[in-house]
């Protein structure tokens, strides 16, 4: 049915080209011949501003939401460019808007999508800030995306910190640890955070030390992935902290207190006390803690 211009093969054996295989890849899972024109007229006629706007509201009417598949070549360049894609947290619209977006010309799309991220809806957004990592100049949206972690929206707040390299790459070491200490207060899974192993530091321990302590003193309990992060900052103050942790918690608190202590300078402590190592991993910690909101 699609009339498709370069086959999968044809386009991994070329130079790289995103947009084109994104726009390629669109065309391969629509559903319609109606919506193939729809989406083909409108991919050219994007350097107008108010068709720009108009095409990109108006494609949740004009295609048939669904999942999407792609071909491996693909899905090997978006993995490059973030680790943590996967094609099944993507929908057709998702994807499809992601093609406009790429055709933009770098060289004025910064005002264009920012005028676009104020007037749009969630959906909108949680769609412009997964793919602004794919463009060529995906740099020039630091700002807007550090403002956009300030959000009170999960869904919005998921697109920027869960699966996306973003943070990983152009984020300071105050804006990381702001957007970490953020996914904390709005108990969203720090497992799913790219790079949160890589960007550990001990500004952020000295702040969620402090943040544990306030919490005790309100007499209220902290996530057990909090202690990933401190784990390799360990001190006799965190030390005292963690012995606390495992002595009066029994859940995954305690276990990711004695995963902090066995991977630390510490870990004598635990042989002395008769307490046996874990053998989970971070990932599956977070996953068990966040296994009913996931």
């Amino acid at each position: 049915m699609n009339q498709i211009a370069l086959t999968g093969t044809q386009i991994v054996n070329a130079k790289t080209n995103l947009k084109l295989e994104i726009y390629q890849s669109c065309l391969n899972n629509l559903k319609s011949e109606l919506a193939v024109s729809w989406f083909t007229e409108k991919v050219k006629d994007l350097s107008s501003t108010s068709s720009f706007y108009l095409a990109f509201g108006m494609l949740k009417r004009k295609v048939d939401d669904g999942p999407i598949s792609i071909y491996e070549g693909l899905n090997a360049e978006l993995k490059r460019i973030n680790p943590a894609f996967s094609h099944t947290k993507w929908t057709l619209v998702e994807f499809c808007r992601l093609a406009f977006l790429l055709h933009l010309d770098s060289s004025d799309n910064k005002a264009k999508i920012c005028t676009l991220l104020a007037s749009s809806d969630m959906k909108e957004q949680v769609v412009i800030y997964k793919s602004l990592q794919y463009l060529a100049n995906a740099e020039d949206f630091k700002l807007e995306i550090i403002d956009g972690i300030r959000t009170n929206m999960v869904d919005v707040f998921d697109a920027i910190a869960s699966e996306n390299s973003y943070a990983f790459k152009y984020f300071s070491e105050d804006a990381w640890n702001h957007m970490v200490l953020k996914a904390i207060f709005m108990e969203r899974p720090i497992y799913r955070i790219y790079g949160i192993d890589d960007k550990k530091n001990a500004k952020l321990t000295g702040i969620l030390q402090d943040f544990v302590h306030e919490r005790w003193a309100a007499g209220r309990a902290v996530t057990p992935e909090l202690w990933r992060m401190i784990s390799g900052f360990e001190n006799d103050s965190i030390f005292e902290d963690l012995k606390k942790t495992v002595k009066s918690d029994t859940g995954l608190g305690k276990t990711a207190a004695i995963k902090v202590l066995q991977e630390s300078s510490y870990v004598s402590w635990l042989a002395d006390e008769g307490i046996e190592e874990t053998i989970l991993s971070w990932n599956e910690i977070g996953l068990q803690v966040n296994q009913s909101t996931d």
